[in-house]
């Protein structure tokens, strides 16, 4: 017993031994190589039909806003998930936006189209509009304490800006202006639906749609100790709907600017010294600085551009239209100023009649430009038998050159186009439209009917020009 136990003693003194060996062999990380804490925290949430941003959204609002906003500061990311749905409407929604909007986003695998089954993704069995703004809240609030409840950068776009301006409230009546100790949380929003002047919920505050258990609940809070900034773009149907409904031409276009404006909310960037972005708004009285951004195009004339209609064929009617759209807002009231719609524009009947004629008058030398004389056509001998295959070759050369001219003016003023939406800084608006599958299909049809006409032009010609040949002597 006693060697079996000086034996026992042994091992044990060797098994120490090692883990001691061991333990000393194991590097320690030095305090250097550990990631110091983030300064904040950024939540990060999508809008209607996209429940949960993925890496493309993330990454792009961290670029594109959130990083500008706060330079030099470590921020880490952090996906927030809600419902954001809208019965009966969200499936609408996605086959509508697949077909003419960006397909980072709406686009197979986008985050548009979560991995959900059909039935779900229909839209036919979501929550209405007040329940999923009631979840939101419960989801994004429990993602604030999640992450300290402090130090935290708050990033909704449409409906999950809508539901950040509740949790906003929601603070601010726990911690009133002047109360110590609130928490250090910041907010920015874009396409706004409760944006005190053009938010679509502040248009008409109080209205309630039954059916659909919809809710206008009002202007966002401006009043509040929790910074905010609000992104906007103009025409955007959700956060710049007119202040007169009974323009019925600037209804529809803040309308259609529901798909072809705010959809393409990534469209524009805070430029890293965020005093160059387009129009910067803000007043010492308001906790919310404001950036708006003008439209190059109108939301009036997207299908026409979707189904292919040259820029410059649009720019004849665009400016007149422009002027009548322009007579549904009031641009003088500054954007955190609660306006409800109004019934009786109060306008300028000099102004108007003015702004009517420029824009007229832009029209036409916009229709001038687009179809400038072409080269006169070079005099030729009348047609004969034997000369007609030349003469046609003659008359479609002419042709092309008074093609090549009005196809430079195209050229010449898409040019233009992008410079001027250059100045908007828009990192992904090309100078054409987008490609969407709507406008690939359409696209598609155009090519397919120009081959078919240029094979039964060939084929013209080639009849001409064998009938052009002289006889035979054997058919003399």
């Amino acid at each position: 017993m006693t060697g079996i136990a000086k034996h026992i003693g042994r091992v044990g003194a060797l098994a120490v031994a090692l883990g001691i060996g061991m333990a000393a062999a194991v590097p320690t990380a030095s305090a250097a190589d550990v990631a110091p804490p983030p300064d904040k925290t950024a939540l990060i949430m999508c809008g209607t039909t996209c429940p949960t941003p993925d890496k493309f959204w993330v990454d792009s609002v961290k670029n594109q806003f959130v990083a500008p906003l706060y330079p030099n500061l470590n921020i880490e990311y952090v996906p927030v998930t809600a419902p954001m749905e809208l019965w009966p409407v969200t499936g609408i929604f996605r086959v509508l936006l697949f077909a003419v909007g960006p397909q980072e986003l709406w686009g197979p695998g986008g985050p548009g189209w979560p991995d959900e089954p059909l039935w779900k993704l229909s839209g036919l069995f979501d929550l209405t509009a007040n329940d999923t703004l009631a979840a939101g809240v419960d989801d994004l609030e429990a993602a604030i304490a999640a992450n300290g409840s402090d130090k935290l950068v708050i990033y909704g776009n449409s409906q999950g800006a809508g539901i950040a301006n509740v949790v906003k409230r929601n603070l601010a009546e726990k911690y009133p202006t002047g109360t110590e100790g609130a928490p250090d949380i910041e907010f920015v929003l874009g396409g706004d639906p409760n944006l005190p002047n053009g938010g679509l919920l502040a248009r008409f505050p109080g209205l309630y749609i039954p059916i659909l258990n919809f809710s206008f609940n009002g202007p966002a809070a401006t009043d509040t100790q929790f910074k905010t900034v609000e992104i906007n773009r103009q025409y955007d149907g959700f956060s710049d709907f007119p202040l007169y409904p009974l323009n019925v031409v600037a209804d529809l276009n803040a309308v259609l600017g529901i798909f072809y404006v705010h959809a393409y909310g990534l469209d524009v960037s805070i430029a890293s010294d965020a005093s160059t972005s387009p129009t910067v708004s803000s007043d010492p009285t308001v906790d919310t600085t404001y950036y708006f951004f003008e439209a190059p195009d109108l939301p009036l004339f997207g299908p026409l551009r979707t189904l292919g209609v040259p820029e410059p064929v649009i720019d004849v009617f665009e400016p007149f239209f422009r002027v009548i759209v322009e007579q549904g807002y009031d641009r003088s009231i500054p954007a955190w100023q609660p306006t409800p719609a109004r019934l009786i524009p109060k306008f300028e009947p000099a102004k108007v009649a003015t702004d009517l004629v420029d824009a007229i008058g832009e029209g036409f030398d916009n229709a001038r430009a687009l179809i400038k004389p072409a080269a006169p056509l070079k005099h030729t001998e009348a047609l004969t038998n034997t000369g007609i295959g030349e003469d046609v070759q003659t008359v479609e050369l002419q042709t092309n050159e008074s093609v090549g001219a009005v196809q430079s003016v195209v050229d010449d003023r898409s040019t233009v186009k992008s410079l001027d939406r250059s100045s908007n800084s828009t990192p992904f608006k090309a100078d054409h439209p987008r490609p969407t599958p709507l406008r690939d299909a359409v696209k598609t049809l155009s090519s397919d009917v120009k081959k078919v006409v240029d094979k039964v032009s060939d084929n013209i010609k080639k009849a001409m020009t064998a009938g052009s040949k002289p006889q035979s002597a054997t058919d003399d």
